[in-house]
């Protein structure tokens, strides 16, 4: 059996009135590759006869089908990023993150593309924040310093990661 140190904050899935397990739980880990190791190793797995079935939260929270009966509330999209981040600014109003995404493809594979919006109107900001998936594709992000994208001359600079990779992974068993 698959023995993995990364697993932060387990968390079973109970019923609010008996206390019993409903059989499934979330587990986050410390990068999406251990995720996704976790998944390839986990996923069919028999557990004390029961199959588990391992998939990343995202995609289970977003086919629930009644979320009201789970005593955790319904997740947002998560947007999983990695330590390889930068700060893109000085956007243009019209730029949407399909279009970072695909500026930023010519320095390697964006892992994660985030354009912040007002909370009030929904209105896009004028900054965003990119994440790559190695130290050389976030190095070649940073040359694209005061280029020109979208009618205006953008700044990027790398982000401060403020604490480890998250993410959320679900176990159904």
């Amino acid at each position: 059996m698959v023995i993995f140190e990364v697993v932060n904050n387990p968390q079973v899935s109970r019923d609010a009135e008996t206390g019993i397990s409903r059989g499934c739980g979330f587990v986050t880990m410390r990068s999406l590759a251990e995720a996704r190791t976790a998944i390839n190793a986990l996923d069919g797995f028999d557990l004390d006869g029961r199959e588990m079935f391992v998939k990343l939260a995202a995609h289970v929270v977003a086919s629930r089908r009644n979320p009201s009966l789970s005593h955790t509330p319904p997740m947002k999209d998560h947007i999983f990023e990695s330590r390889y981040k930068i700060y893109v600014g000085n956007l243009a109003w019209s730029v949407q993150p399909q279009h970072l995404r695909e500026h930023f493809t010519q320095c390697g594979t964006v892992v994660s593309t985030r354009l912040l919006t007002d909370r009030k109107g929904g209105r896009s900001r004028v900054y965003g924040f990119l994440s790559f998936s190695s130290a050389e594709e976030l190095e070649a992000a940073l040359q694209l310093n005061n280029t020109e994208f979208h009618g205006r001359d953008i700044i990027v600079r790398e982000a401060h990661v403020k604490s480890p990779d998250t993410l959320s992974q679900t176990l159904e068993s």
